[in-house]
């Protein structure tokens, strides 16, 4: 055994020296260079620390010890794996695309005034993982190719949304979760007195816990997106509904994210909250189309799960955490004389729709000019 423990700890010593070696060799780029490199080479030679001490004091040539050796490898492993795939391979895969990207997420935080610095957003994802955020590594991550299209940008919001709800601590929603706890122990104790929790009690238990873990989280998220680009991120969300499993499956929940029906509706809620009532109209009617025939697909428990009265909740409380925190809704922003990023999605979506046959040019011609205005070359 102890001869394996030692072989673990010497392969994860050599992965993270090569990793270092890797880091001190590269060109960095300004972007990152003084906020990433030092940090995340001191955060690796922490993790270093103990497995060079104990291959030195010779603590692994006793097979009494393997088991908390084991137990601490497997620490220090979950802990590299973490700083290798959000900061290693971000820094490492720097190329024109994140030179881009951190341009425009700069844009972005200035006309929203976000006061903290942007991320660097980094095509280290793939399709299948799309967009995505970690905010303890100050990372958003999307699929490579995304600098080249349009009609999903305002899904960097939502991920922008994941930023702000870590550094506000939750708050834009504190209430809210209270409210929601009283809901399901109410409607838990209705369920007992019906004689029904023996058939419903476990979803509905479950669904309190992830609203709690996550799905509070990931409704703030698209209040973000529909607060700071309005109509443009409805219609990418039901873009990726589309293109993720269409209508058979709009009700179902998974332990990361509520069920699709359920953000579309709280979109659609946040959007008449900042009175875009034409925006509002248009993508309603288009959602309602798309959800003909689905009825027979929504679970018996599920308007207990997500009633209209809990998303107005959240949605109340959103809009007057980021009022006093001065975050610029999309509303603010029209007319202002250097155009938006909102301006332009929403400007997308419109053209994209009215005229198709020609919306290859038409988003070539604004990501160039995106482009040329950041001072870049494609």
């Amino acid at each position: 055994m102890k001869n394996f423990v030692k072989a673990l700890y010497a392969d994860l010593l050599h992965r993270i020296d090569l990793v270092i070696n890797d880091i001190d060799c590269m060109e960095h780029h300004e972007d990152y260079r003084s906020r990433f490199i030092d940090s995340t080479l001191q955060k690796i030679r922490e993790i270093r620390t103990p497995i060079q001490q104990a291959l030195e004091i010779g603590a692994l040539e006793y097979d009494a010890l393997s088991g908390n050796y084991i137990f601490l490898y497997n620490r220090l492993n979950r802990e590299f794996n973490a700083y290798h795939a959000y900061r290693f391979l971000a820094i490492k895969n720097y190329g024109n695309a994140e030179v881009f990207f951190y341009r425009l997420i700069t844009k972005i935080y200035k006309e929203h005034r976000i006061t903290s610095l942007p991320p660097i957003v980094s095509t280290i994802s793939n399709h299948d993982y799309y967009y995505w955020a970690v905010p303890m590594f100050e990372i958003i991550a999307i699929p490579s190719g995304e600098e080249n299209s349009l009609l999903n940008l305002p899904d960097l919001y939502h991920e922008i949304g994941h930023l702000l709800y870590s550094m506000y601590q939750g708050r834009s929603c504190e209430l809210s979760g209270l409210e929601i706890d009283k809901h399901f122990k109410k409607e838990l104790g209705s369920l007992k007195d019906r004689r029904q929790y023996e058939h419903f009690g476990s979803e509905v238990e479950r669904a309190k816990y992830l609203w709690q873990v996550s799905w509070l989280e990931e409704f703030s998220c698209d209040l973000a997106g529909t607060y700071m680009t309005g109509a443009a991120y409805g219609w990418t969300n039901l873009k990726l509904i589309s293109a993720d499993h269409g209508s058979s499956r709009i009700f179902d929940y998974t332990d990361s994210h509520p069920a699709n029906e359920a953000r579309m509706r709280i979109i659609i809620l946040m959007l008449e909250k900042l009175g875009l009532h034409n925006e509002k109209r248009e993508i309603e009617s288009t959602w309602q189309v798309f959800m003909r025939d689905t009825e027979i697909f929504r679970p018996p428990v599920y308007r207990i799960l997500f009633p209209d009265k809990l998303l107005k909740l959240i949605i109340d409380e959103f809009v007057d955490f980021y009022d006093n925190a001065d975050l610029a809704p999309c509303t603010e922003l029209t007319g202002a004389a250097d155009t938006p990023m909102a301006n332009l999605l929403n400007e997308a979506w419109v053209n994209a729709q009215n005229n198709p046959e020609t919306f290859n040019i038409y988003e070539t011609n604004v990501v160039n000019g995106l482009y040329e205005k950041f001072g870049l070359q494609r």
